[in-house]
């Protein structure tokens, strides 16, 4: 029977158990179907190897449930960090790890030279295209150069390591809170240092899960190109792979949920996808008129309340609502609706009477904001599937809290 390790090969997998598990879907073990209970418990061992303090467990009707729960106030750093330094490696990684470096501190070699100068040193016998492969791995993370002289390729050590000072370690410190804030996690762990100057008051940790298919997402976005995108439903589980054109990456204020906004050149239209959702991305050549698509995103993007570019008929509908404010005495609901609005027109009709009016693509998405005004709303204006789901909720919430409809409570 092999032995548990906590190493992974692939963190796709991990990924999508820790999210489906810890963050998002509050799954119990009888939840996994996907292969046998013991997988299901290494991978929860590998979790709590990764979390530690922060996984949390209560139990539920449908059995014992997990989930990460941390307080970003009190953590110098993203527990889920721990998930991207957890790749295996074989003997022989790490055996060539040393010896390359070792042998390239007095000069530069070629991969035959190598060769037989760590089969010297470690007594063991490794194929020349294996050490090429090695020397060609690291050449390309940077930490070696590469350079071609006569019929081959010799190999040296990369003078681009920067031995971090303090004031660039404190912006440093800063960064790791951010998107791909693992790179500076891994350079805090390089030079020996923790974060002891941040706190973030709204720090959605796991967004890292996503930094890998981000960091692809926007190296395409630079190099003006069309990916290739592998979704997964949530629901399904079914892998779809769409071509589409990355224009820019969008993100939820409340939930802190990352999506992609890309163009869909057989649509003819913008669609976003959350990131969670996304395996992998690939490069499939260069997007046509790429400025023009960066165009018609700065046209739509004003007329989209979140991130949704669907709408009922893609017209732009919007909805208004005519609001009681008190005037004398609560300003600051106009002050908020000002702030919140999102481009929104508020307007004076009458004597503590307001209204306010955004056009936009997909009024369904502004209905939770719309609800906090409950009490305050005289008439609401909306598409007439809008308006009854609108009567609908208040209508449950009445049956619910036991009012009639008249605004009195039923004895």
């Amino acid at each position: 029977m092999a032995e548990f390790s906590e190493l992974i090969k692939n963190f796709n997998k991990i990924r999508s158990f820790m999210r489906d598990f810890y963050i998002y879907g509050f799954k119990t073990r009888d939840d996994f179907s996907i292969k046998s209970a013991r997988t299901y418990d290494n991978e929860k061992r590998r979790c709590e190897s990764y979390l530690g303090d922060a996984m949390k467990w209560t139990y539920s009707g449908g059995g014992k449930v997990s989930f990460v729960s941390a307080d970003c106030g009190a953590i110098p750093a993203n527990p889920l960090f721990s998930a991207w330094k957890s790749k295996s490696f074989t003997t022989n990684d790490i055996t060539l790890h040393f010896y390359i470096f070792d042998a390239l501190r007095a000069a530069v070699k070629s991969a035959e030279e190598l060769t037989e100068e760590i089969a010297q040193k470690s007594q063991r016998s490794f194929d020349l295209q294996t050490v090429r492969g090695k020397c060609n791995e690291y050449a390309g993370l940077g930490l070696l150069t590469r350079e071609k002289i006569g019929k081959k390729y010799v190999y040296g050590l990369s003078q681009n390591a920067v031995k971090p000072e303090k004031e660039l370690l404190d912006a440093v410190k800063f960064f790791q809170g951010g998107s791909l804030g693992v790179i500076g996690n891994y350079i805090l762990d390089n030079a020996d240092a923790v974060n002891d100057l941040f706190v973030f008051k709204h720090s959605y940790i796991a967004q890292t899960l996503e930094d890998a298919v981000l960091y692809d997402i926007l190296t395409a976005i630079r190099g003006r190109e069309k990916i290739e995108i592998a979704l997964v439903g949530s629901k399904s589980g079914k892998t779809v792979k769409p071509t589409v054109v990355p224009a820019k990456i969008l993100c939820g204020l409340s939930s802190g949920r990352r999506y992609l906004c890309a163009y869909i050149p057989s649509a003819g239209r913008f669609f976003t996808y959350r990131l969670d959702t996304v395996k992998s991305v690939e490069a499939v050549g260069p997007a046509e008129n790429y400025d023009e698509t960066q165009k018609a995103l700065s046209r739509n993007i004003g007329k989209v309340w979140g991130v949704s570019f669907d709408g009922e008929s893609r017209n732009q509908t919007g909805f208004s609502m005519t609001l009681y404010i008190d005037e004398g005495r609560e300003g600051y609901i106009i002050n908020r609706i000002n702030k919140e609005g999102r481009g929104g027109v508020l307007e004076r009709v009458g004597a503590n009477t307001f209204k306010f009016t955004r056009t936009v693509f997909d009024a369904n998405e502004a209905m939770p904001w719309v609800k906090t005004f409950i009490g305050r709303i005289i008439s609401f204006e909306a598409s007439d599937r809008l308006k009854k789901r609108l009567c609908g909720d208040l209508s449950r919430m009445f049956e619910m809290y036991g009012i009639d409809k008249t605004g009195g409570t039923e004895e």
